[in-house]
This record gives structure tokens, C-alpha cells and sequence, in this order.
């Protein structure tokens, strides 16, 4: 015995919709806020960066000017201190060394914190040109150093200029920044999850109405529709189809309906018949002859109910596709020539004359039963409505590879009221023609089943006064998804 295996939460859960439409909102929106703040972030490092190079660049000018011409007792009594306003306070560290690499003067605490080997080496520097390098100490401070080579002066050769920038506070700025950062993303995480779902849950709420509206139907609801004002644009054409696929059910329960009431109604008159003709037989001895009589007719009421189980078994059958077509070529004057030779008899009974025109040389891959069945159906019914002296014609012809079939009688004809309706089961535009033998409103519906079943189509055109007209095309090679056509000779075997 097998066991079902559940399927796993989360396969249940990576196909909602939801939680899809959640984690693309937080997903993008998360994005787009680690892009704004790692740009802040970046324009403000690089902006202090920028600023701390040109206050350094300023500073070495500044002081190159002050030690240009000077001798080295001027450099020992001049004021190191960079001229001009700082904006902010900054820690500079200055350092002027002779040719041989002995320094002159320099800031108190210099060589502590910023040795000679930390600053790039100034052999081969140009006089005038900069050379930058940032210093990290062990003990966590930041430098950012410049280099230049002084003209030589009167009394003093070349000297090297060392320039020192503490820029340990901004690091650490940067680092409670970045700290701060961290949060916020951490934040925006959660933020940006609750808003996607929140998003998401509203996006949600007018396919749940819909949902909700699908559940509620039965079949006594199906009058019921979706209220398309209140959906957004994007549901409309989804309600609009859901809307149409309810009349569309709301129409075949009525039919069904309609049709069970009539397949009761035709049921129930031959049955009715038959019991009151037994039960009259029963209530009296009777001669052998009455007998023969009551069971003659009820032979007749049998072959009815017989012959309405067949079509309704038919049209049941070829409404689910179990009726298949199974195509042969055959000769379409032949065919047409036995249906008519058939009912010779019955029109002449009627006083109706019955004419075939046409199909000489005419082959089609037809299914040879159900092809004759449509075209007994339509004579027998035109010539039960055709009064004495009328005629019925049958006229071939083919048209663009389509075989046409033509039935026409001379009768009364049909309202135009009617004639939508005329291929509807049980349908009768002459209700009391219902009790004739034969007559139980399926001939047409079982005409337009065959018609279908080899992809062609039917259409009726009728005149009061002047007669109907019963039009069949069905194309010459039959229909895909049919049984090949195969010989001839070989069908009739």
C-alpha cells in the first residue's frame, strides 16, 4: 500500500505569490538603499580625502616658499607653522632635512611618531614635485605624508621638506559612520520586508475578492458576477473572462436542464402509452386479433423510445469525442443514390417527389454510416413537411474543395423566430407533429453532430410560403485527427 508523501512546506511556500512579490520589494528596495548609502559614504571619504591632500598640497607650498633662499640658521629660527586660517583643527607635522639626510628642524614629537622611513625616499625628486604616502602606525593612527626636494639656497644645498597630516580623527569618524551604516542597513532589512508584504497583501486582496466570488458558486448562483469597477486594470481581463466562463456554465445548465425536462417529457409519452395500452388489454379477455393489435402498437411506441435512446446516445457520444470519424473515400453520387432510392417509397406514400441532382465524379472522404444517417435525416424531414405534390431536391456541387449537399423542399417553410432554434434538441417550430411516429426533435441535432465530427458546417435558410433549404459543407479530404482515408474497395469489404 502506498503512502502519500505531503508535499514539503517549502515548495509550497516558494510558489506563493506573496511571499514573491515580498521578497522582490525587499530585495530591490534593500538594493537601492545600500546603493544610496555606500554612495553618501564614498562622496564623504573621498570629499575629506580630497580636502586633507589640499590642505597637505597647500601646507608643503606654504612652507617651500617660507625655506626658498634660506640658509640653515634661517631654517632653524623660522616658524614651521603653516600660514593662513585652518577651518578645522588639524594636527600637521613638519620636518626639513639637509642633503645628507640630518634634519634641521622639525615639529616636537616628530620622530616618535613619524620616522624618516616612513616618508617615500627623496632621492631623485625633482625640486617643486609632491610625492604622497599615507602611514598607519601599530598603535591605530593614521598619517598622510608628502615629500619635496627645496632648491638649494645661499650658504645650504638641496634640502628635503616633510609634510605630515594626522588624519587618525576622520578615520575613526569614518568608522563610527560605517558602524551607523551597518545599523540603518540592518534596519532597512526588516523595514523594507514589512513594507513588501504589506504591498504585496493589498496587491493580493482583489484576486482574493475573486477567489472569493469562485467559491461561492453554485449552480443555483451562477447569475452571480464579478464586480470588474472595483479591480484594478491588470484583473479586468480576467474577471471579464471569468464573467463570460459563468454565462457560459450559467447557459449549459440551462440547456441541460431544458434537456432533461425534454428527455423526461419524450420518455414519458411512449411509457405512458405503452401501460395504457397493456392495462386496457388486461382489463378484459380479447380475441387474438385485438391482441396482434395492442402489441403492434406497442412495437411502434418501442421503436420510438429505441430510436430517441439511439440519438441521444449518439449526440452523448459525439459530445465527448467518443465518436470517431473513421473516413474511406466513397463515391458521393452512389451514397446520395441508395438515401434517395431508400426514400422513393416514403415520398411517394406523401405525394412528394423526390429529385437528386449532382456528385457525378465526385469522391470524398466521408464515413459512409454516419454520411448517409445526415442525409436521410434531412430528407425524411423534408418530406414530412412537404404536402402533397411538393418536391424535395437533393443538389451536389463542390465549392473550393468543399462538398456541398443541398436538401430543399417546396413545404411551408419556417418562421424566422424559429430558425435559430431548429438545430436545438427536441426542438419542433410545429408542436403537434410531436405524437407523429418518428418525429422526436433530435433529426437535425443528430445532423449537426455529423456535420462536426467531419469538420464541416450546416446552416438553414427558409422562406414562409416558399419552402426551406438545408445547406451541408463538408471538406473533400475529411479532418485532422480523423482515420486515414483507405480504399474504397477495401471499406465495402
Amino acid at each position: 500500500m502506498g503512502w502519500a508523501v505531503p508535499m514539503p512546506t517549502w515548495n509550497r511556500l516558494s510558489r506563493s505569490i506573496i511571499l514573491r512579490m515580498t521578497a522582490w520589494y525587499a530585495g530591490s528596495a534593500f538594493l537601492l538603499v545600500v546603493a544610496a548609502t555606500g554612495v553618501l559614504y564614498w562622496v564623504l571619504a573621498t570629499h575629506m580625502a580630497s580636502e586633507d591632500a589640499h590642505v597637505l598640497r597647500s601646507t608643503a607650498k606654504d612652507l617651500s616658499l617660507l625655506l626658498r633662499g634660506t640658509g640653515r640658521q634661517s631654517v632653524e629660527r623660522t616658524d614651521l607653522r603653516p600660514p593662513g586660517r585652518i577651518h578645522r583643527p588639524l594636527m600637521i607635522w613638519v620636518r626639513v632635512l639637509n642633503d645628507h639626510q640630518q634634519t634641521l628642524r622639525a615639529t616636537r614629537g616628530m620622530g616618535r611618531y613619524l620616522p624618516l622611513a616612513a616618508f617615500p625616499p627623496a632621492a631623485g625628486l625633482k625640486p617643486g614635485k609632491f610625492v604622497f604616502r599615507e602611514l598607519r602606525t601599530g598603535s591605530g593612527e593614521v598619517f598622510q605624508t608628502i615629500s619635496t626636494r627645496l632648491p638649494a639656497a645661499a650658504g645650504a644645498g638641496e634640502r628635503v621638506l616633510q609634510v605630515a597630516l594626522d588624519r587618525t580623527g576622520e578615520e575613526r569618524l569614518l568608522a563610527r559612520y560605517r558602524e551607523w551604516l551597518l545599523l540603518v542597513l540592518t534596519a532597512s532589512v526588516l523595514l523594507c520586508a514589512a513594507g513588501g508584504y504589506g504591498i504585496a497583501q493589498a496587491g493580493m486582496r482583489p484576486i482574493r475578492r475573486v477567489t472569493a466570488t469562485a467559491r461561492h458558486m453554485r449552480s443555483s448562483t451562477l447569475h452571480e458576477r464579478i464586480d470588474v469597477a472595483r479591480l484594478p486594470t491588470e484583473l479586468h481581463t480576467l474577471a471579464g473572462t471569468f464573467n463570460g466562463m459563468l454565462a457560459r456554465l450559467e447557459e449549459s445548465f440551462g440547456q441541460v436542464s431544458r434537456f432533461s425536462a425534454d428527455v423526461a417529457h419524450e420518455l414519458r409519452t411512449p411509457v405512458n402509452n405503452l401501460r395504457g395500452e397493456i392495462e386496457v388489454a388486461l382489463g378484459r379477455a380479447r380475441s387474438t386479433e385485438d391482441y396482434r393489435e395492442v402489441l403492434g402498437s406497442a412495437l411502434e411506441e418501442c421503436t420510438r423510445l429505441s430510436q430517441v435512446i439511439q440519438s441521444l446516445l449518439f449526440l452523448a457520444r459525439a459530445e465527448t469525442a467518443a465518436v470517431r470519424s473513421c473516413l474511406s473515400i466513397v463515391d458521393v453520387h452512389r451514397e446520395i443514390s441508395a438515401v434517395t432510392e431508400f426514400y422513393d417509397a416514403s415520398a411517394a406514400e406523401a405525394g412528394v417527389r423526390l429529385v437528386a441532382k449532382g456528385a457525378e465524379g465526385v469522391a470524398a472522404a466521408l464515413d459512409r454510416p454516419l454520411f448517409q444517417q445526415a442525409v436521410g435525416n434531412l430528407l425524411a424531414n423534408a418530406i414530412a413537411h412537404t404536402p402533397p405534390g411538393g418536391e424535395v431536391r437533393v443538389l451536389v456541387s463542390v465549392h473550393a474543395g468543399t462538398l456541398r449537399v443541398e436538401v430543399a423542399d417546396t413545404g411551408h417553410g419556417i418562421a424566422p423566430e424559429h430558425l435559430p432554434r431548429v438545430f436545438d434538441r427536441f426542438y419542433r417550430v410545429d408542436p403537434a407533429r410531436s405524437g407523429g411516429a418518428g418525429n422526436v426533435g433530435l433529426g437535425l441535432a443528430v445532423v449537426e453532430s455529423i456535420v462536426g465530427l467531419h469538420g464541416g458546417a450546416i446552416r438553414m435558410e427558409s422562406t414562409l410560403g416558399e419552402g426551406t433549404r438545408v445547406i451541408l459543407d463538408l471538406p473533400l479530404g475529411g479532418v485532422a485527427g480523423a482515420n486515414p482515408p483507405i480504399d474504397a474497395a477495401k471499406r465495402a469489404t
